[in-house]
């Protein structure tokens, strides 16, 4: 007797557990598409339609189907995205059941895989019932959760709004009501929130302290700008030290809220100071919130990032010290401003870098005060830490600062080749330390860098930040992997740039074109820097500016916009006699993206840039997208090269401005 053995497709559809893996790969159209198939996979793939859950979809429509359906199977979420009217309404709904389970006994039997709930002393009053409220049992089995604040005017024209939508602090504790709900969250973003006062600082970090199994958690919150009490120097740290130990990724930051973003908010919401209770809260006393959080003091041997923002100008040294002593396996840190009274920041930082021996990515994010002291300190762990180790530092977007343990030159740019091996990105700004001769050793001894960026803060100091051009072309770049630059060049204004008297332009001479000595020279240097630059085979992206000043200092000032590197962008002609190095930019296949001092509008680019250049480059750049040599678009008064190559790209692929 011969057997057939089934297909494998049957096999793998009658094992139930293997039907379940596949739907976490399913998005609802996939798994409903699957449930059509036949009863039995109906039954199968029900627990994952509710899986995932952004209950809005149920309480938009609020029939009695759908509701139903929703209540019958809440104890299969395990995901849950909610926004601010989503929780106000949810909080009513399981508000609403509790009361029916209260004085209907029966119904006790059907929901016995729910533990016992309540409502808690310190969660906001009940709702009035503008709108069809359906008893839903609460969500307690969630492992995964995402709320969002939303913006302040969504409100208006929804369904199922209630009142307390507009009550921040209500909005805090029915947050709270929903984690505390869900012992076995492993995973919680929360953001856009405002925290208005201590007592909803310490409500919301009494509350992450109770998950014990939390492996990501991500805060954003808005800060109630009209006043900032102890709490806001201590947020931060608090929330990290409720955290327990099987902690992996943690964030948190936070903002200030500006005076139009609370115009929806209820009038003793607004007009109470911080602090003084509101007609519905009770006191920290009757509510159980006067105990103390615990600090949990076991190392986190899982966390692998934290950012860290939220330290307001009271965190003390010791504070921040507390927080890294916890983090022996921590590989990535991004920080916000922190206090500038920190008082031995050089001891501060060997002792992160002692403390968390593996960090490999360094990022600062977000402004304000302190930015300085983020940025030196960051610099002062990125030279603590072993070599050969960082793959990623982020310092950008930062005021001017000098540091004192950083030194300066070479001596800078040793802090970096310590990592040239492993370092893949790298954008700086705002420290003076890092100097032309610093940029210098960081092009020619990082070998394994993709992304570049070095920008300064426009307006100051803007030649001490910039790579000079007699260190462009002192020594050949090592950097042949970058794929994305972003640089300031330094370049004496004369004798190109900025003209003597009578003298008229190399481009508007009669052929053949004779230059002077001085030209010369600058002609030769510049294309030995535009060499440097076409040995960068594998950019994407060039941001190239020229930064011309005066090397007298005669007050000429400095000119950045709307300029051109001289030469760059014309063929030599040998008819003419004339300099162009455009051609030395021939590897750059790969390129998608050029900007910088690239302007075609400046009368050199309109004298060198002709026919011959613009089909040159539609050839030798095929990749390219976006060329911003022009400021605005209108294509009338584009020089006639340009519009033919625009046409020359089909659909739109070619962007020769900014805003295109």
């Amino acid at each position: 007797m011969v057997s057939v053995m089934e297909p494998a497709t049957t096999r793998f559809f009658d094992m139930p557990e293997l039907v379940d893996h596949l739907t976490k790969y399913l998005d609802y159209p996939g798994i409903y598409k699957l449930m059509l198939t036949s009863r039995r996979m109906h039954d199968l793939c029900m627990p994952a339609q509710y899986r995932r859950v952004q209950p809005g979809r149920f309480f938009y429509d609020r029939t009695t189907d759908s509701m139903q359906s929703f209540a019958k199977n809440v104890h299969r979420v395990r995901e849950l995205t909610i926004w601010r009217h989503g929780i106000v309404y949810y909080t009513s709904c399981v508000t609403a059941f509790l009361d029916l389970l209260a004085t209907q006994q029966s119904i006790a039997s059907t929901v016995s895989r729910q533990p016992s709930l309540s409502r808690p002393v310190w969660l906001s009053p009940r709702d009035p019932h503008l709108c069809k409220v359906v008893p839903i049992p609460p969500m307690t089995l969630l492992t995964k959760l995402s709320f969002f604040f939303g913006e302040q005017g969504e409100f208006e024209g929804c369904p199922y709004y209630l009142p307390s939508y507009r009550d921040p602090k209500a909005t805090i504790t029915q947050l709270c009501w929903l984690i505390e709900s869900n012992p076995h969250l492993l995973d919680v973003k929360l953001h856009g929130f405002i925290i208005k006062d201590d007592r909803d600082a310490g409500l919301l970090t009494r509350t992450i302290s109770g998950l014990q199994k939390l492996q990501n958690l991500s805060v954003f919150f808005f800060q109630w700008d009209e006043w900032a009490g102890p709490w806001t120097s201590r947020i931060g740290v608090d929330l990290f030290f409720a955290c327990p130990p099987t902690l992996r990724n943690w964030t948190v930051r936070t903002d200030d809220l500006y005076e139009e973003d609370i115009d929806v908010f209820t009038d003793e919401f607004v007009q109470l100071p911080p602090g003084d209770l509101q007609s519905w809260e009770k006191s920290d006393e009757e509510c159980g919130l006067k105990m103390t959080t615990p600090r949990r003091q076991e190392p986190m041997l899982d966390l692998k990032t934290l950012s860290l923002g939220a330290l307001a100008g009271e965190t003390m040294e010791e504070d921040i010290r507390s927080v890294f002593r916890r983090c022996p396996n921590l590989m990535t840190l991004e920080i916000s401003p922190i206090p500038s009274a920190i008082i031995d920041i050089q001891r501060l930082a060997q002792d992160i870098a002692r403390y968390c021996p593996k960090l490999c990515d360094l990022s600062f994010h977000a402004f304000g005060e302190g930015a300085e002291v983020t940025g030196e300190l960051l610099l002062l762990i990125l030279k603590a830490l072993p070599p050969q180790q960082v793959t990623r530092f982020n310092c950008n977007h930062l005021p001017l600062f000098t540091s004192e343990g950083l030194g300066s030159g070479a001596e800078v740019g040793y802090i970096f080749r310590q990592h040239s091996s492993t370092l893949r990105t790298l954008s700086l700004s705002g420290c003076r330390n890092i100097d032309s001769k610093a940029i210098q050793t960081i092009l020619i001894d990082c070998e394994a860098l993709e992304d570049l960026l070095i920008a300064w803060k426009t307006g100051s100091d803007q030649r001490q930040l910039c790579l000079h051009l007699e260190d462009a072309i002192e020594f050949s770049w090592g950097c042949t992997r970058l794929q994305r630059l972003d640089l300031w060049i330094a370049i004496p204004d004369e004798p190109l740039h900025h003209l003597a008297d009578g003298v008229v332009p190399y481009y508007n001479r009669p052929a053949p074109t004779r230059l002077s000595r001085a030209e010369t020279a600058q002609f030769r240097s510049l294309g030995s820097f535009y060499r440097q630059i076409g040995a960068l085979t594998e950019l994407r992206s060039l941001d190239l500016k020229a930064l011309f000043y005066d090397p007298a200092e005669k007050g000429r000032g400095i000119s950045v916009q709307d300029t051109t590197f001289p030469g760059l962008f014309g063929l030599w002609n040998n008819e003419a006699g004339r300099p162009g190095y455009l051609q030395l930019l021939g590897g750059l296949t790969k390129l998608e993206s050029l900007s910088g001092s690239i302007s075609a509008t400046t009368e050199e680019a309109r004298a060198t840039i002709g026919m011959n250049e613009v089909i040159w480059m539609e050839q030798h750049w095929p990749s390219l997208e976006r060329g911003q040599f022009f400021r605005d678009d209108d294509d009338e008064r584009l020089p006639v090269p340009f519009p033919w190559w625009k046409r020359k790209r089909a659909e739109g692929r070619l962007q020769l401005f900014p805003y295109e």
